[in-house]
């Protein structure tokens, strides 16, 4: 009798070590599971984290991008509207609003947007006193600048020029998908209006108060658009 007690205890004592020891492999697999889980959110977390911090920075710098191509083009433009001036006809300051870009095919000017023609004291050459400049929107978004240091200009009208037929303008803004100006005048009734023309047999013998640009441009990855404004007092 003790020794089949013997064999009994001996095999229940097995069958509990075996069960003692599914268990803990039970066990340590449910944390196995837990850790993967817990690690799967922590990459995912990361991941999420990094995604946000990498879009705000490529936000940052296409706002940047577009704020420095806006800056450059409005000093420009400030610079030559701020020194316009008249020839001996009084003439030489244009307006073209809404053109059409079947009428100004020949340059590609975009459809909608507006070109401004002027005279202005303030040119690139030192050695020119006066310059005749055009602004305006070719199709393909990028802004235009055509600058005449003809001194003929002082006196010839504006009829002699055709903007439609020069060969002579220069980039100065990319991914500008709109460029529109408007004329302040002071006295009038209607303070701010679309268009202006300076002449002899036009409504103005004067030039405008003020002129306000308004551009919209993208940066080259196309991240980020923006419109910005600016009016330039004409002295």
């Amino acid at each position: 009798m003790k020794i089949k007690y013997s064999k009994e205890f001996m095999v229940n004592n097995s069958k509990s070590s075996i069960i003692n020891i599914q268990s803990k492999s039970a066990f340590t697999l449910i944390e196995l599971i837990v850790a993967i889980a817990l690690a799967s959110i922590l990459i995912l977390v990361t991941a999420m984290i990094f995604k946000q911090a990498s879009s705000a920075f490529s936000q940052s710098d296409a706002r940047s991008e577009v704020y420095q191509n806006v800056r450059a083009a409005f000093d420009i433009i400030k610079r030559d509207i701020s020194g316009a001036t008249l020839n001996t006809r009084y003439e030489l300051f244009q307006a073209f609003n809404d053109v059409s870009a079947a009428s100004y095919s020949t340059i590609g000017a975009k459809e909608g947007s507006d070109i401004l023609t002027l005279l202005s004291s303030t040119p690139n050459l030192a050695d020119k006193p006066v310059a005749l400049i055009t602004y305006y929107l070719k199709d393909d978004n990028i802004l235009y600048k055509l600058e005449k240091t003809d001194t003929s200009t002082l006196n010839t009208g504006i009829s002699i020029f055709n903007l439609k037929t020069e060969t002579e303008y220069k980039k100065l803004g990319l991914n500008v998908s709109s460029l529109q100006f408007r004329y302040y005048d002071k006295d009038a009734v209607v303070k701010w209006v679309d268009t202006w023309e300076t002449g002899t047999n036009t409504a103005y013998q004067y030039l405008p108060n003020a002129v306000e640009v308004e551009m919209t441009v993208s940066d080259t990855l196309n991240r980020y658009t923006g419109t910005s404004t600016t009016i330039i007092s004409i002295p």
